[in-house]
Parts: C-alpha cells; sequence; structure tokens
C-alpha cells in the first residue's frame, strides 16, 4: 500500500520536509535525486531533525548535535552515542521505504 507524501518537485525546491504520517512526523530528504524518509525525531531527546543542518547524507541534530544518517537512521558516531548514554535501541531512527511515480512520493506500508 502506498501513502502520498509529497510532490517531488517541492521536495527538490526545498531539499527538506517534515511530512505528518500516523501522529508522529516524518523527515522527507532529497539527497543527490534520490529521496530519503526518516523517523523526524532525534532518539537522544526527542528533538526534531528538520531545523538540523545536512551534510552528505547525514543529519545534526540542532540540540545535541548528534549525526544521524538520512540513508540508514543510524547514529553515524558510537563515541558521542556512548557519551550521550544512548543504548543499543536508541543509536538509530526508523527508515521508510519511499519510492517516487509520476512526480509524487509516497511512502510504501
Amino acid at each position: 500500500m502506498s501513502y502520498y507524501l509529497a510532490e517531488l518537485e517541492t521536495l527538490k525546491s526545498r531539499g527538506k520536509l517534515r511530512i505528518p504520517y500516523r501522529n508522529r512526523n516524518i523527515l522527507l530528504v532529497m539527497i543527490e535525486d534520490s529521496v530519503y524518509a526518516i523517523q523526524d525525531k532525534c532518539p537522544h531527546m526527542g528533538a526534531s531533525l528538520y531545523p538540523g543542518k545536512i551534510e552528505g547524507e547525514v543529519i545534526y541534530c540542532k540540540d545535541h548535535n548528534l549525526g544521524i544518517s538520512i540513508k540508514t537512521g543510524k547514529i553515524v558516531n558510537e563515541k558521542q552515542a556512548e557519551s550521550l548514554r544512548l543504548d543499543e535501541y536508541s543509536r538509530y531512527v526508523k527508515s521508510f521505504p519511499i519510492t517516487v511515480s509520476n512526480g509524487k512520493v509516497y511512502l510504501e506500508t
């Protein structure tokens, strides 16, 4: 089943979008013509990742600069995860499968 998220042109022009989905927000990001979606919630203290800075394929949480891979949802610096006292279940955010069809972005459920 597919769930419509956004127009591809809107995502291209903005670079990232925060989309509400089932009582949570999804962060939709375009990197080099590919679209990725992860949960818009830092695993450390729950801050939104949307205002974070993107470098390459990593988004950095604005609160503690925790780097998270946009492609996989995994924290990119294990030492930082340890210093923030994140347990093994808190070292990633959920990623979502995405398809693009006819200029529209869909979440696959």
